[in-house]
This record gives C-alpha cells, sequence and structure tokens, in this order.
C-alpha cells in the first residue's frame, strides 16, 4: 500500500517504459485501466484539447486562465512539472492536493496492471477532474496526438500550436508525418480546429483531415500585443481563439455574448501578462536581468532567439545552455544571436545528457556569471531541457534570495 504523497510520486516514477510512450497500444491500456475504475472519461466536462511542437503549455494556460476567470470551474492537464510533481493536474491554478494525489494515486495503483507513466499520471487526472465537478477542462498531449494517452479522451474544440521537427523516432522524420499524428486528436465528434503558424507542409495534412470529417477549421496567424515573452504574443491570441470557439460550442447565446463583451482587448491584455508560467521567458530577477525558457528543440530555439532579438536585442545575452545528446541542438543554434556567449553546461542529473570534459558542471557555471555579469549591458539566459531548466531554476531561486 501506498502511505504518503511522497510514496506516490515515488511509485508513479518507477513506472517509466522506454519505448512504449505514444505508440498504438497506449490508448488500449489505458482504456482498460479506465474501465476498471469505473470510466471516468465519461464523466467530463467538454475539452480544449491542445498540441503542438511547442507552445502546447503556454497557449493550455492561458486558455485555462481565461475560461476560470470567465466564472467556469476549470481543470488543466500539463506536462512536464517544473516545480513539484502535482502542477501536472490543477483546477482554477491550484495544484491538486497532496491528500488528492494520495487518494487518486492509491485508486490507480489497487487496479493497475501495465501502464507506463504517463498513462498512470492520466488516469489520475481523468479520475480526479470526474469527480471535481468541473464547468470546463483544458488538456495538454504529451507527445504528439493520435498515439498520445490523452486521445483516450474527444476534443470539442482541437488547438494545434505548431509543427516541427521533435521526438521523430516516435513520430515520423517529416513534417507531413509528424503533423498526422498531431491532428489525430481531432475526431468526427470535434466542433472546430484552429491551428497556429505552420509550415504548408503540415498545413496541407492538417486540413486534408479535417475536410476529410468535415470540421470547422482556421488559422490564427495574428498575435495579442502581451508585454513578455515576444512569442507568447502568438499563444495568447491562439488561446483566445480556441476559448472563443470553445464557449460558442458550450454556453448558450446571451451566455457567450456577455462573456466575449467581457473581455475587451485592454483587459484581456492585462490580464494575460499576469498569467505566470514557469521556465517560458520567466523572469525570475530583474537586477542582474535573467530569464528562463525551456526551449529544447530546433523551432523552440529559433522562437526563443527572435524573442531575445526583439525585447532584449541591445543587451549582450549569457545564455548556460543544457540540453539533451538525442536533441539536434546545439551551440550553433544560437547563431542568430549577435550579442550572445553561449556556455553549454555539464548536466549530471540526467543520463542523456550531451556531455563535454570541456563543460564546467551547471551550477559552477551560473554561479561564475552571477558574480561577473555586468548588469547593465549583460543579461542570462538559462535555456535546454525542461528538466535542466526546473533544476536550474530552484538552484537560482535559492541563491537569489539568500543574496537579497
Amino acid at each position: 500500500m501506498i502511505e504518503n504523497e511522497n510514496e506516490a510520486v515515488e511509485w508513479i516514477h518507477s513506472l517509466t517504459q522506454a519505448g512504449k510512450r505514444a505508440k498504438h497500444d497506449t490508448q488500449e491500456r489505458l482504456l482498460n485501466l479506465l474501465a476498471k475504475i469505473g470510466h471516468p472519461e465519461k464523466k467530463l466536462p467538454a475539452i480544449i484539447h491542445v498540441t503542438g511542437t511547442n507552445g502546447k503549455g503556454s497557449v493550455s494556460r492561458f486558455s485555462q486562465a481565461i475560461l476560470t476567470a470567465s466564472g467556469y470551474r476549470t481543470g488543466l492537464f500539463v506536462s512536464p512539472f517544473i516545480i513539484k510533481f502535482n502542477e501536472r493536474i490543477e483546477i482554477d491554478g491550484k495544484y491538486i492536493s497532496d491528500d488528492d494525489l494520495l487518494k487518486y494515486t492509491r485508486i490507480v495503483f489497487e487496479n493497475y496492471t501495465d501502464q507506463t507513466e504517463f498513462e498512470v499520471i492520466t488516469a489520475i487526472a481523468i479520475l480526479y477532474f470526474s469527480e471535481s465537478h468541473l464547468d470546463a477542462l483544458v488538456v495538454e498531449v504529451g507527445i504528439g496526438g493520435l498515439w498520445d494517452s490523452t486521445n483516450v479522451l474527444d476534443a470539442t474544440v482541437a488547438v494545434i500550436t505548431s509543427v516541427g521537427l521533435d521526438h521523430m523516432d516516435i513520430l515520423g522524420d517529416t513534417l507531413a508525418k509528424i503533423a498526422f499524428q498531431k491532428v489525430g486528436i481531432v475526431k468526427p465528434s470535434t466542433k472546430a480546429l484552429v491551428y497556429g503558424r505552420i509550415p504548408n507542409e503540415a498545413k496541407d495534412v492538417i486540413e486534408a483531415r479535417a475536410k476529410e470529417l468535415k470540421i470547422p477549421y482556421g488559422q490564427i496567424d495574428s498575435k495579442l500585443p502581451l508585454s513578455r515573452g515576444y512569442y507568447q504574443r502568438y499563444n495568447a491570441a491562439l488561446a483566445w481563439a480556441a476559448v472563443k470557439l470553445y464557449l460558442h460550442e458550450t454556453a448558450k447565446a446571451d451566455h457567450f455574448l456577455k462573456i466575449i463583451d467581457s473581455w475587451p482587448q485592454d483587459k484581456l491584455i492585462k490580464f494575460l501578462n499576469s498569467v505566470s508560467w514557469p521556465a517560458r521567458m520567466e523572469k525570475i530577477s530583474k537586477d542582474p536581468l535573467i530569464i528562463l525558457d525551456g526551449a529544447h528543440n530546433i523551432q523552440g530555439i529559433a522562437t526563443l532567439n527572435d524573442s531575445l532579438l526583439k525585447e532584449y536585442g541591445d543587451r549582450e545575452q549569457l545564455i548556460v545552455f543544457g540540453h539533451l545528446k538525442k536533441k539536434n541542438i546545439s551551440v550553433a543554434s544560437f547563431s542568430d544571436l549577435p550579442l550572445a556567449t553561449v556556455f553549454p553546461v555539464n548536466w549530471q542529473a540526467y543520463k542523456e545528457t550531451a556531455e563535454s570534459s570541456s563543460y564546467k558542471e551547471w551550477h559552477w557555471q551560473l554561479d561564475d556569471l552571477l558574480r561577473e555579469i555586468d548588469p547593465k549591458k549583460q543579461m542570462i539566459v538559462v535555456t535546454g531541457s525542461l528538466y535542466f531548466v526546473s533544476q536550474a531554476r530552484a538552484y537560482l531561486k535559492a541563491k537569489l534570495a539568500k543574496s537579497n
């Protein structure tokens, strides 16, 4: 028997099974588990289902925040966590409590057969949400879409934030193949599909599937003028479009119009600027200026570079870069930043790290930069794997707290 929340998380993490995640049989395993615990997936409200190579976490967060602020009790399921495991499962911005995490993990544990870690986390979230009297639910895909565990759920509104070359060992080695996986969250019951800035090769696949299913679809290529994180302007506009479509499909006409009218653009922008999201162009210090961003693939780094140029182009960027060996990214990925100096670091906490004997340990590198930085001319950017950025975030937060 699992005795406490720490043992619950330890058991969940013990279920990692390399090669089984996001394969064609993942939903069968998960549905078998859900059947044993009473089919909680059938007791959920209408869903906004969000996938994409980059941006899906931010769009999910923005969507949940708008719905919550509009009076909807809204669940949110995201991955990975940055600070604490509980943040993957939340309602109205509040993480699942340790007691509830223990309660629902025990139920899943007692009915467990052969599910993977992510399948179990998805089951815990679905069970928790099914008993929480929600008005709305926003679900972020883990990997891809078609074969993802979250695709046991049916989207009312499907969102594809972006399509890039990532997780190619699972999703395929072309944009078209990856797009096919992502558009797999669109089903005959889906009411609308909305997508962001996507290459034509991927767009053709997505639109063909929507036409085949006769699902209304559209692209959002506009942006809302947020004051933080240039790329978040596009994510915010996409989230707002998704929420409007969701409300149009689920609310009565007069209530829908009332909610939309309650969000004039200046109010919406002010609100979205206040929505926090760790490690997504997160500013954790003003003096010296320190930005954290989990840009962990080619498209993510390109987007980060663009944001740094537009927002901080006059500063020298000191980039601390910790990435995974399997990702096709390197120091050269930051070549578009003329004032950047990149410090790749050893990151011993993860076995697949891109290690080199010439790299400094990551915390030593941060210590050196904090001692030597000229805060008037320079800034520190910590980026790479979200797992690395989360560790660096905790370290920097503690160090900055001691110095203040």
